[in-house]
């Protein structure tokens, strides 16, 4: 499949985007890593509105916290850029100024002009300092702790500017970094001091000081797999290290899970899952032999998305830690939903290159990511091709996005829904497209290969599934699921062959009317199919192909011209309609 040329322009501004893309993550990367090493509070709000400066290419950017000096005032504590001295200690009332706008809108909020921005409650006092600063344009991104808005990071320019959408989402990244920062640095130096006044406990408060570090060690897993792109398998790393055992992850977004880091569940554990939501507590589960499970929900806004499983029971510190890892899940499944629209173009790039490989083949990194969803080479696996019109194809694909979430390897190829699945999920596809009651999908035609365990013989299969779908679209198939066995012996005997030997022998045998059809854009292969399949029936030949019988013997007088009298009759007949069948399913 022929690949559209991109315009020069368009190539090589997605070449800069997608350079822009890695050197800021590779900055925030860096810029989480830098946070969390950092346990001084002066020095860690020092880089944090140093790196946003940077990273959002701004003249100014400063840390507002509320009410940090007991009063109903949030006051600047950190600046980078700013010129006076009363901007760098400005006090704003609660409510007020941009601040005011973010912590009401709960997100993100900017202004181009703050001096003629109506939609700003001003402050004389504050409008007064702000304008010999000459600051014009603002962006604020709330801060949150504990479920609340205990302050913003700011970025400011001192002319009119829109920022743009990019510069905001970034902004709220590295305020919600801001925050973890901030609450780990608070939540050491709290139990620093208690260490400090209380000798006598120096045991308990180590046992503490163990358990901070390893929620400190939770939350840097969560930062390190969203800022890296990792997937469960990462993140299920850094939990299992933070608890100190095994740590089991379950993805409720999706029904079925190909990933072989999700935990399977049982219908006796969900419940479990849903009480745990509604309690806010671990739950204790004992299994059929007799081995105990400790299961705590995952929740995100609160809905159930997963949960959190450990063996055995946990008590003090390791319910501390499970806890803390059940919301980083949270977070995680809540941002690889907020990134669907980024996992749906790296799949489609991934299906591409397994369906056209360069010249080297498949490259280790694809290997390595068909593995996470499940399609690994030696264990078996197929090719899926759905065809028809565009509502219920994409119903079709919303059934499967609620069924298996990004967990399935699927994108939209030229008008069809194709994906590349492991043999369970395949089997489970196709329960629903067959099973008793199952939905009617209008004209949609659903194509497989047969059970592959290779990957080299992917592009090869993936062309014999469209032929197949092709044919049966030609034929008027009536089933929804369709394969080389849906034709019966030649189906099941093309699916053992390799087919370029095939090819060669339908030239041998019908070559001439391929030719004759090519050369002359005629219809003898057609009519020659049609003729056999009505058992050499000009009348029922006619009907099907919706032509005068007259029409049909004269095209029968030329195939005989071509291939000779008994081209219909006998074994000759035989093999003549054998090939024409194969023709319509691996012709070119």
């Amino acid at each position: 499949m022929a690949e559209a040329e991109i315009p020069t322009e368009d190539h090589e501004a997605l070449v800069n985007w997608a350079r822009r893309q890695q050197r800021l993550t590779a900055s925030i990367s860096e810029f989480a890593v830098a946070i969390t090493s950092i346990r001084d509070d002066g020095s860690a709000l020092q880089q944090l509105v140093s790196r946003t400066r940077t990273l959002l290419d701004v003249d100014m950017a400063y840390i507002s916290l509320n009410g940090t000096d007991g009063s109903g005032f949030t006051h600047i504590v950190e600046t980078d850029g700013v010129f006076t001295e009363e901007y760098r200690n400005l006090r704003m009332p609660l409510g007020a100024g941009v601040l005011g706008r973010v912590a009401q809108a709960g997100g993100p909020v900017q202004t181009v002009s703050y001096e003629g921005d109506d939609l700003i409650v001003h402050d004389s006092e504050v409008d007064r300092i702000v304008a010999a600063e000459g600051v014009e344009a603002i962006l604020g991104a709330p801060m949150r702790s504990g479920g609340r808005v205990v302050g913003a990071l700011m970025a400011a320019n001192r002319y009119w500017h829109r920022f743009t959408a990019e510069q905001v989402s970034l902004a709220q990244t590295l305020a919600n970094l801001a925050a973890v920062a901030i609450e780990n640095s608070t939540r050491l130096e709290q139990l620093t001091m208690s260490v400090q006044s209380l000798r006598s406990r120096s045991v308990e408060a180590e046992r503490q000081l163990q358990i901070e570090r390893r929620l400190t060690s939770a939350d840097e897993a969560l930062m390190d797999a969203i800022v890296t792109g990792g997937e469960l398998a990462e993140l299920r790393a850094g939990m299992s290290s933070a608890i100190g055992r095994d740590v089991k992850l379950v993805d409720l977004t999706v029904r079925y899970d190909l990933r072989g880091d999700a935990a399977e569940i049982g219908d006796e554990e969900r419940p479990l899952f849903v009480l745990s939501a509604r309690t806010d507590s671990p739950m204790l589960h004992q299994r059929d032999d007799g081995t105990n499970a400790v299961v705590m929900a995952a929740v995100r806004e609160h809905e159930l998305v997963g949960g959190v499983m450990v063996d055995g029971e946990v008590s003090g510190g390791d319910e501390l830690v499970l806890r803390r890892c059940a919301k980083v899940l949270g977070a995680f499944l809540s941002a690889r939903s907020r990134e669907r629209g980024d996992i749906v173009r790296r799949r489609r790039e991934l299906l591409e290159q397994v369906l056209g490989p360069g010249p080297g083949g498949i490259s280790d990194a694809a290997t390595r990511q068909l593995g996470e969803l499940g399609v690994r080479a030696g264990e078996p696996f197929r090719i899926l091709v759905a065809d028809g019109s565009e509502a219920p194809l994409r119903d079709f694909e919303h059934r499967l996005e609620l069924d298996f979430g990004t967990t399935l390897l699927h994108a939209t190829l030229d008008g069809q829904f194709v994906a590349i699945i492991p043999e369970a999920a395949f089997a489970t596809i196709r329960e629903g497209l067959e099973g008793r009651g199952a939905r009617r999908w209008g004209r949609m035609l659903v194509g497989h290969s047969p059970e592959l365990h290779a990957f080299d013989i992917v592009p090869e299969e993936f062309a014999l599934v469209l032929r197949v779908i092709e044919a049966a679209r030609r034929s008027g198939d009536t089933r929804t699921v369709v394969s080389l066995a849906s034709y019966g012996a030649i189906g099941a005997f093309l699916s053992k062959v390799t087919i370029e030997p095939t090819r060669r022998a339908i030239e041998q045998f019908i070559g001439p009317l391929r030719a004759y059809d090519a050369e002359h854009e005629s219809n003898l292969i057609e009519t020659a199919g049609a003729y056999l399949d009505a058992g050499r029936s000009v009348a029922q030949a006619a009907r099907a192909l919706h032509v005068h019988e007259n029409t049909i013997r004269q095209r029968l007088d030329r195939i005989a011209a071509l291939l000779g009298r008994d081209w219909s009759v006998g074994q000759r007949g035989l093999d003549t309609h054998i090939m024409l069948a194969a023709n319509r399913l691996v012709g070119d």
